[in-house]
């Protein structure tokens, strides 16, 4: 248990807005979800090893860092053993499905699965609509106590844009997949370049011809830091042109939240996750910017900003895609019509949630762990 400390206004009032906004039931909502397509492969690095099944991990990515710190400064190679910890299906578009299924919503997938479709993905999705786009890429996923590593293969999502969409699967069958849809999940940025392109292709050619089109997207960049400031400011207007068409909220951690916001200016307060989320919404010309991390997040609007603490661990079952877990309560929070505040402490008991059992929650699981959100907030501190 981490060492108690006050709890903000903003936190009390964001609680208790999603306590009470949160329904008996969810909705049933349709939902899709593009463009990516991964197999993830979670792993420990050892730190000593003490027997055939006995070893310590490296449990601070800082302490890996020292390592490789080491090594290079005296010229030497740095031999480091991980450990397999189990492989599953991973990227934005498998994470949200899963999560977005187990609460009762109607998921649709279009992404990089396989060509044909691989086992993994067609045991697991198999109840649902589903287009593939290619190979899936491949990642390793390195868990610290402190935060990830993540080694990634991306295989044909380089090559993917508005034009190469097209190609693949034809106006006709992108529309029926996207048509009645009450939330559209994209992402990432980070393994798709050309996912600016496909942005503006759905804001200027496919929206309009839809009969009835996603009433919200939330955009994920995940980690965009390597591409150069130059690319970065060229793929904000397809995000704001598609904005005018319909709200969009963009969800970022930290560090890729800092990224967009020092788009603007260098006088940044990146200890601020308000003002960095209130800096990144402006320069985006979106509805929604915000950025989250594992003490909290921040929400701004053009007319809001909601600052919410999460309640800490130490002892995370797994962290790997707790961002995406994130998302999934904020876009369940944009489903059922919750303000700022609410739906922005609905993605911290999401993520809380999962990063405590390794599993995307049921809504009861939600339900549970809002109440302990609640209770520690409510005493005053959290833990």
């Amino acid at each position: 248990m981490n060492a108690s400390r006050s709890v903000d206004f903003d936190t009390e009032a964001a609680v208790e807005a999603c306590l009470s906004s949160l329904p008996a039931s969810p909705g049933s909502h349709t939902v899709a979800f593009g463009f990516d397509g991964v197999i993830d492969t979670v792993r420990e690095m050892v730190a000593q090893r003490q027997g055939p099944d006995d070893y310590v991990r490296i449990g601070e990515l800082s302490t890996l860092t020292d390592r490789i710190g080491e090594s290079a400064a005296k010229e030497t190679s740095v031999t480091i053993e991980w450990v397999d910890k189990g492989t599953r299906t991973g990227g934005l578009v498998a994470h949200h499905t899963r999560a977005f299924a187990k609460l009762g919503c109607n998921p649709r997938m279009i992404g990089f699965f396989g060509d044909p479709i691989t086992s993994e993905f067609e045991s697991e999705f198999a109840a649902f609509p589903k287009v593939t786009l290619g190979t899936p890429g491949r990642t390793a996923a390195v868990e610290f106590n402190d935060g990830k590593l993540l080694l990634t293969e991306t295989t044909g999502h380089h090559n993917l844009d508005w034009a190469t969409l097209q190609r693949r699967l034809g106006h006709e069958r992108l529309a029926k997949h996207l048509d009645e849809v009450d939330l559209l999940g994209v992402g990432y940025w980070a393994m798709i370049p050309g996912l600016p392109s496909i942005i503006e292709g759905l804001a200027t050619e496919l929206w309009p011809t839809l009969s009835s089109p996603p009433a919200h997207v939330l955009f994920d960049p995940a980690d965009i830091r390597h591409f150069p400031s130059q690319r970065l400011a060229a793929g904000l207007d397809p995000l704001c042109k598609l904005n005018e068409t319909v709200p969009v909220t963009v969800s970022g951690n930290r560090g890729e939240a800092i990224a967009f916001a020092t788009l603007a200016t260098t006088g940044v307060d990146h200890e601020s996750l308000a003002a960095v989320a209130t800096h990144a919404r402006e320069h985006l010309g979106v509805d929604r910017f915000i950025a989250h991390g594992a003490s909290g997040a921040a929400t701004a609007t053009t007319e809001t900003v909601a600052r919410v603490e999460a309640l800490q661990t130490n002892d995370p079952v797994l962290t790997t895609s707790a961002g995406d877990h994130f998302n999934v309560g904020v876009g369940l929070g944009l489903l059922e019509g919750m303000n700022e505040g609410a739906l922005t402490a609905l993605g911290n008991i999401v993520a809380g949630s999962f990063v405590r059992s390794g599993n995307a929650p049921s809504y009861e699981d939600i339900l549970l762990y809002a109440d302990t959100y609640a209770s520690a907030v409510g005493s005053g501190m959290m833990m």
